[in-house]
């Protein structure tokens, strides 16, 4: 199996360890040159830079995949995209697959309005990833950790706030395993329902810094895991 990922980014580079086969797709030309069996669209403007610069979200989050993703229907490659939690609302948590998606930020339009073109190509496995995170991933959590690292030593954290993480390697693990199955369709991965605060602490462990809790808006960004755990996986994180 030949798998294609669009960056050499952190994420991609941790799914590519999965697979003995693995190609850098640039750019939608370069699909049909290499005609991978595959095409995992790892490359996306994250978080914090999608909501400050939303012209350039809406370039790469959206349109570049789409058309990276038409090429890769014209040659009959499989698109995995890679989506999030956050093309939910908050309002309710325990999101399932068949969740209506409501955005808040623009993070969450680019990705559901990517997620809306590729799966009117069909041969489609959109993964909603949930809070994903490491120690140095620009997801959810990087504005706490970047403090921490340029020298902040307390954070504040929000109780009222929940989701699902999970891991970068662990969740990468689930997607590559998911792309060796032929899975298709649209998939949760996240891990049990935790507040922010927990979250936090948990880094606030690991570079020693102290974590204050405040009581702010209430959100629910929680995935349900129903599927997922139908598939035969647990997530650990």
């Amino acid at each position: 199996m030949l798998v294609g990922v669009t960056d050499e980014g952190e994420l991609a580079k941790s799914i590519a360890r999965h697979f003995k086969q693995v190609v850098i797709i640039d750019s939608p030309q370069r699909v049909v040159k290499e005609r991978p069996n595959v095409v995992i669209h790892t490359f996306e403007v994250p978080y914090d830079e999608s909501n400050r610069n939303p012209s350039t979200a809406w370039n790469i989050n959206t349109w570049y995949s789409i058309n990276v993703a038409r090429s890769a229907s014209k040659v009959s490659s499989t698109n995995v995209f890679l989506s999030t939690f956050m093309v939910f609302d908050g309002r309710k948590g325990y999101y399932t697959e068949t969740s209506t998606p409501n955005p808040l930020n623009y993070y969450g339009l680019s990705k559901l309005s990517a997620e809306t073109g590729i799966m009117s190509l069909g041969n489609y496995l959109v993964v909603r990833l949930g809070a994903l995170y490491s120690t140095t991933y620009r997801g959810i959590f990087h504005p706490f950790i970047k403090g921490i690292l340029k020298g902040k030593r307390t954070i504040k954290c929000n109780s009222n706030f929940y989701v699902s993480p999970v891991t970068v390697d662990e969740a990468s693990e689930i997607i590559s395993s998911l792309v060796k199955r032929g899975i298709k369709g649209v998939v949760n991965i996240g891990g049990k329902r935790r507040s922010m605060l927990s979250v936090c602490e948990q880094i606030g462990d690991i570079f020693n810094a102290q974590v204050i809790s405040y009581e702010g808006k209430y959100f629910d960004f929680s995935l349900d895991d129903w599927l997922l755990r139908g598939l035969g996986f647990t997530v650990r994180s």
